[in-house]
Parts: C-alpha cells; sequence; structure tokens
C-alpha cells in the first residue's frame, strides 16, 4: 500500500510539474507577446510622428505667404497682377454688357458693381499709399497725381462721335438729284 500512494504522490507529482512548466511557458509567451506589441506599437509611434513633423513642415511652409513672397516676389507680383487683370477685365466687360443691352439690371450685376466699389475704397486706403511711396523712391514722380491728371484728361475730352452719314435728298417726284459738289467758294 505504500506503494501505492507513492505512485499516487508520484503521479500527482507530474501532473503538478506539467501543470507548473505550461503555465512558465504560457508567462513566457504571454511576456514575448507583449514585448512584440510593445516594440509593434514603438515603431508605428515613431512613424506617425516623423510623418507628422515632415506634414507639419511642409504645411507651414505653405501657409506662410510672407516667407513664400520672400523667396519669389516676381512670381507672387505677376500672379496677383495677373488675377485683377482677368478679375477687372471680366467685371467691366460685364459692366459694359448690361449698359449697352440695356436690361434691368441683375443681382449679379449689383453684385459686381458694390465689389468694385469695395476694392476701389480698400485699394485706395491701403494699397495706393504704399505703392505711391514706392514708385515714387524708384522712379521719382507721384504715380497718384499722375492717376488723378489721367482721369481728369477723360472727363474734359468730348467722347467722339461718328460722322453722321449722308443720304442724298429727295426730289418731289421721287426721283433722286444728284449730290452737289462743293466748291472751294462754298
Amino acid at each position: 500500500m505504500a506503494k501505492e500512494k507513492n505512485v499516487q504522490q508520484t503521479g500527482q507529482l507530474d501532473s503538478d510539474e506539467v501543470r507548473e512548466s505550461d503555465k512558465v511557458l504560457l508567462q513566457r509567451q504571454m511576456d514575448e507577446a507583449r514585448k512584440s506589441i510593445s516594440h509593434t506599437v514603438e515603431e508605428i509611434k515613431d512613424t506617425v510622428e516623423s510623418q507628422y513633423e515632415s506634414v507639419k513642415k511642409t504645411v507651414s511652409g505653405v501657409l506662410d505667404m510672407r516667407e513664400q513672397f520672400h523667396k519669389d516676389p516676381i512670381v507672387w507680383s505677376v500672379g496677383a497682377l495677373s488675377a485683377g487683370f482677368a478679375l477687372g477685365y471680366t467685371l467691366g466687360y460685364a459692366h459694359k454688357n448690361l449698359e449697352t443691352s440695356g436690361r434691368k439690371r441683375s443681382e449679379v450685376a449689383a453684385f459686381a458693381d458694390s465689389l468694385v466699389d469695395e476694392l476701389s475704397t480698400l485699394g485706395n486706403s491701403l494699397v495706393m499709399p504704399t505703392l505711391n511711396v514706392k514708385i515714387k523712391e524708384l522712379f521719382g514722380f507721384d504715380f497718384a497725381d499722375l492717376l488723378e491728371e489721367i482721369g481728369e484728361t477723360r472727363k474734359t475730352v468730348p467722347a467722339k462721335r461718328a460722322p453722321a452719314k449722308r443720304v442724298p435728298a429727295k426730289s418731289s417726284t421721287g426721283k433722286r438729284t444728284p449730290a452737289k459738289r462743293r466748291t472751294s467758294k462754298d
């Protein structure tokens, strides 16, 4: 009987040892999995941080218009001039067509007129003084006075009219009479 007890205890010890070794093996695997997950998370975090910094640098460089203007002032100036010319030409053409067609003013035309008035006020109060100073420094003449002079000349010069077409007078018989020639005595 003592032998049977030893065999039972040995069997219990073996199963306990197996359970312990399985437990140790599972814990080791869990530790390895945690380390692997932590390592992967760190790699993802580093990748995201580097991409965030890259995007932030790119966007801040693009959004900083002052810096961009200082890098390429001619390109920005020509672009602004082109956009202003295109907008002005389009609004002027629309306004001209509205006046010549004699139609009622639409909401778009009213908006265009109010936009032109506001931009004119803004330009005269903010842009023109600065521009005038720079032109005076660079070229030596007063740009505002020049524009004023041009505006006054347009007001004083009468608009050119197309010469009236002469229609020969009809005689009472319904036949046309030849037009009289002018002589130097007239």
